[in-house]
């Protein structure tokens, strides 16, 4: 194992020392606390949290809360895909060698790499949604507000050129879009249930659902197929029901009332 050669690969991408050893140490055992990371991977205790808020600042390491006390502070790595689709154009040839490496660094990990990771701060969420938009292979399907709608416009747009089938369901308001999209049933009810809320499935292998309303916005990330199965059926199920209220509007209100509130009250 050329350790020293991978965390030399890290180094290019702009990890120092201190920081190339925790990552590969994460890589081999997550979620860990601080203790652990010290002892695996070699950075002196006192250096290990500095390093780790770093590292948290540029998006590299998620906190996950949990542990056995349940208020322990624990640390998960970005999946080393995403860190090397971030950073390719930076290090060019270095990326062959480093997925190679990484790869079966991970190998010796127990963790699947479908765990879930969380991003916080709005700015990140929003950063983090316009690069998976702009991977994206497949397909797009997502529910969200006309705000965030207009800020993914560009990286939407390209995908759609390029052959992605994208549906959109918004939230507050019709859009006009070359892709389908729906418009959810106006009520103020509806609307503050949905306040905040981003919901999306790429390529039908990751998911991230935000919720953006709180007082510290933060975004759930997952590969796991449980999660992303969920989440697109969440959407469809949704574009299914404001279907049927477009489509038999009158009756719904007439049986439910004009804001659906004898429904959407039931439970």
């Amino acid at each position: 194992m050329k350790i020293q050669q991978t965390i030399d690969g890290l180094k290019d991408l702009g990890f120092t020392e201190y920081e190339a050893r925790i990552y590969l140490s994460l890589l081999r055992s997550h979620p860990s606390n601080g203790n652990t990371i010290a002892v695996q991977s070699g950075v002196p205790t006192p250096k290990v949290y500095e390093t780790l808020r770093k590292m948290q600042e540029r998006e590299v390491v998620f906190v996950v809360a949990g542990g056995d006390k349940g208020n322990q502070m624990r640390y998960s790595p970005l999946p080393y895909d995403d860190l090397l689709s971030r950073n390719k154009k930076a290090f060019l040839g270095n990326v062959d060698f480093l997925q190679n490496a990484l790869t079966e660094i991970a190998a010796m990990s127990d963790t699947n790499w479908t765990e879930l990771f969380v991003i916080n701060g709005y700015a990140a969420v929003m950063d983090a949604v316009r690069s998976a938009v702009s991977e994206s292979k497949t397909d797009i399907i997502m529910s969200l507000w006309s705000q965030e709608l207009d800020f993914l416009y560009e990286p939407l747009m390209d995908a759609h050129q390029r052959g992605v089938s994208i549906v959109t369901l918004t939230f507050d308001q019709a859009v006009h879009v070359p892709w389908r999209n729906f418009k959810h049933h106006h009520a103020d009810l509806i609307r503050a249930r949905h306040a905040g809320e981003f919901n999306l499935v790429l390529d039908k292998e990751k998911t991230i659902i935000f919720q953006s309303s709180d007082e510290r916005p933060h975004a759930v990330v997952s590969r796991h197929p449980v999660t992303i199965k969920t989440t697109l059926n969440y959407i469809r199920h949704d574009i299914y029901v404001n279907r049927i209220v477009e489509d038999f509007g009158e009756v719904m209100t007439q049986r439910y009332g004009s804001g659906l509130e004898s429904l959407i009250n039931d439970f």
